[in-house]
Parts: C-alpha cells; structure tokens; sequence
C-alpha cells in the first residue's frame, strides 16, 4: 500500500490535535476539587481528544510496521533491529492508550458526587506521570531504526536522517530533555513518513 508509510504524518497530527485540545490539565499536586472541575468543564473537548489519540495509537503501529519491514533489509543489524522498531512502535501505541484509559476514568468520576476528592486526586497524578512508556517506546523505535541504518549500505533512509534517528532516541530518555526530543521525534516520523512514501512509489513505478 502507498499510503502505508504516510501513516506516520496522520498519527503525528492527531496527536499533536489531541494534546492541544487536553489543554493545560491539573498538574499533580492539584487538589481533587480542581481536578473535578476541570474535566466536568471539558467535558467535551477532553472526550474527542481522547478519541484522537486512540486513532494516532493505532496508526503509530501501522507506521512502525512499515518502517520495521523497511529497516529488516538492511544488513547487518536490520535483521534483528526491525523488531526493536515494531516494539517501540507498540509501546509507544500502549503508552497512548493506557493514558487515554485513566483521562477517561478522570471523565467518568469527575460528574459522580461519590467519587472523593482524594481519589481524583491520585488518579490526577498517576495520571499526569504517565508518560514514560510512550516517550520510551518513542526513543526505542527511533534509536533501533537509527542502528539499523547509520552504518547501511543501500539504507531505506538518507544517512543525516539515521543520524537524526539516534541523536534523539538517545535524548528521549535524558530527564529535562526528553520532552522536546520527543517533540523533535514527531518530526523525525514526518519526514521519514515523506520520505519512506517516495521510496514506495519509486520502486512501485519500476
């Protein structure tokens, strides 16, 4: 499929789509008053961003499908490495589902009188730590992808862009760095999207 690779654009601005529209939610030490606040007051805007994220979830696999079967070609390392970048590609996919679970569990409670405010609470910070297994997942595909290929004859991806790959899959796990190389990650998956969809259409055309 020629859209296959392009995958990695959709999944990218939906979910830059549904951060936008999360907004600026209670940070972790917020009281359950706030908390229940919040999110009975988005109630709307909060339930489409979640509906945006599980999609971008599913289309990060199918990128990180297409980008595993292209890095699986490339010898020495890619016949190993490719599945490092499938299992980052679900990891980061798990990541965005098991938090859009707890948003929607903060949804549900926050218009129900029985749920205590010290129980929204810690659902809140669980909830706003949550990031570690999708910012993981994220540096793991990038970092597998970026092994595979930096060294690689006949590589799927130009040499700069495997450089780029490992650069930031090793700065996403660096504390206070790795949120934007996580930013910077989302365009690393736009460019090698455009790139790995030419690619396709090329050897298609021949």
């Amino acid at each position: 499929m020629r859209v296959a690779p392009l995958t990695g654009v959709v999944a990218v601005a939906l979910t830059v789509a549904a951060f936008l529209l999360l907004g600026d939610t209670p940070g972790t030490g917020a009281p359950g008053r706030e908390v229940r606040s919040y999110y009975d007051g988005h109630r709307a805007q909060t339930g489409v961003s979640l509906y945006l994220l599980v999609i971008a979830a599913v289309l990060f696999v199918f990128f990180a499908a297409h980008l595993a079967r292209a890095v699986r070609d490339v010898p020495p390392g890619g016949e190993w490495l490719h599945r490092v970048v499938l299992a980052g590609g679900v990891l980061l996919a798990v990541g965005f589902l098991v938090g859009a679970a707890l948003t929607l569990a903060l949804l549900d409670l926050s218009d129900k009188s029985s749920a205590s405010p010290q129980a929204l609470q810690a659902l809140n910070a669980l909830n706003e730590d949550f990031f570690i297994p999708f910012v993981a997942g994220m540096g793991l595909m990038l970092l597998a992808a970026g092994l595979a290929t930096v060294r690689a004859d006949g590589s799927p991806l130009p040499r700069w862009l495997s450089w780029a790959a490992l650069v930031l899959g090793v700065l996403v796990f660096i504390p206070w760095v790795g949120f934007f190389a996580f930013a910077l990650a989302g365009l690393w998956v736009i460019v090698a999207s455009v790139l790995l969809a030419r690619r396709l259409r090329t050897s298609q055309s021949l």
